[in-house]
């Protein structure tokens, strides 16, 4: 197996040498989505975007641009220090054993700090996901994943933004992949925050518009109609 590790930046500049630097010896591939200035850094391949794009752009580029150089498995980590790669080494033993399965993280929501509002939007979303697909998942909004390459370019996903990991995962399942779960170090504080891009009123807007379309087309298709729809 060849896995790299890809991080969507867009003006995080002041975390990511040091994501670089604890990639646990992964080639990595730096998507800079526009940032002002443009980033630079050391030790990686950086992919520039001339745009700020969103993260399906970000995402979408980047495994592409993986593949290109012969990986075929990837692990996407976000660049606002909310994930920690110590969990690096978990990914890849994971996915050596499931190497046709996505493997995505799992927060711990029931620590101190995490608010009402955050916990009750994971076990929503975690529903909404059991809804469509039939899977429970304890995560369904984690962006910490390994993906498959091969499978991945395969799986028809057309949202923006950070809605495109939800959709990627929905189909994903629906095509027959398999996913895998693995526990992950809860990294919430004023920082990682202030750094997110997320936009609590528009993209949780998005969230539930696709989680919607996703919800109906479950219940009124058939296994084989939705396998056809999730995939090239």
């Amino acid at each position: 197996m060849k896995t790299c590790l890809i991080i969507p930046c867009y003006n995080h500049a002041n975390k990511l040498q040091e994501l670089i630097d604890s990639s646990s010896g992964l080639p990595v591939i730096v998507v800079d989505d526009g940032s002002n200035p443009p980033i630079e850094a050391k030790n990686c391949k950086i992919l520039r975007l001339n745009k700020n794009s969103g993260k399906a752009a970000a995402l979408s580029n980047g495994f592409a641009e993986a593949e290109r150089m012969g990986f075929d498995h990837a692990i996407t980590i976000d660049a606002d220090g909310q994930h920690d790669p110590i969990a690096i080494p978990q990914f890849i033993s994971a996915s050596q054993k499931f190497p046709d399965a996505i493997i995505t993280g799992v927060r711990n929501f029931d620590i101190p700090g995490i608010s009402k509002g955050r916990r009750f939007m994971n076990k929503f979303s975690n529903f909404w996901f059991r809804s469509e697909t039939g899977i429970d998942i304890k995560d369904s909004q984690c962006g910490y994943r390994c993906y498959p390459l091969e499978h991945i370019k395969r799986i028809s996903a057309s949202a923006s933004g950070y809605v495109y990991e939800l959709e990627i995962l929905v189909k994903f399942a629906w095509s027959g992949g398999h996913i895998e779960q693995i526990e992950i170090p809860t990294i919430y504080s004023k920082e990682t925050l202030e750094g997110s891009h997320y936009r609590p009123f528009a993209d949780t807007f998005k969230f539930t518009m696709l989680n919607i379309r996703l919800f109906f087309a479950s219940k009124l298709l058939t296994k084989k109609a939705l396998k056809r729809l999730s995939t090239r």
